[in-house]
C-alpha cells in the first residue's frame, strides 16, 4: 500500500497491539495475559527477554 513493502502481517500486528494493550493497562502481568489470548487464538505470542544486556529488547 502506498508503494511501501512491509513484511508484517495482521497477526503480527494484533499480537503487537494486544501486548500494548495488556502491557498499558497491568504492566508486565498485562503482557502475559495478553500473549495467552493470542496464544489461544493462533496470533502467535511475544517473547519475553529477561537478559538486561540483551541488544535485542534494548
Amino acid at each position: 500500500m502506498f508503494g511501501r513493502k512491509s513484511s508484517t502481517t495482521a497477526a503480527e500486528v494484533a499480537t503487537r497491539s494486544a501486548q500494548a494493550v495488556g502491557r498499558t493497562v497491568a504492566g508486565d502481568r498485562g503482557g502475559k495475559v495478553a500473549n495467552k489470548v493470542t496464544e489461544a487464538l493462533g496470533l502467535g505470542r511475544i517473547e519475553q527477554c529477561s537478559d538486561p544486556k540483551c541488544s535485542d529488547c534494548n
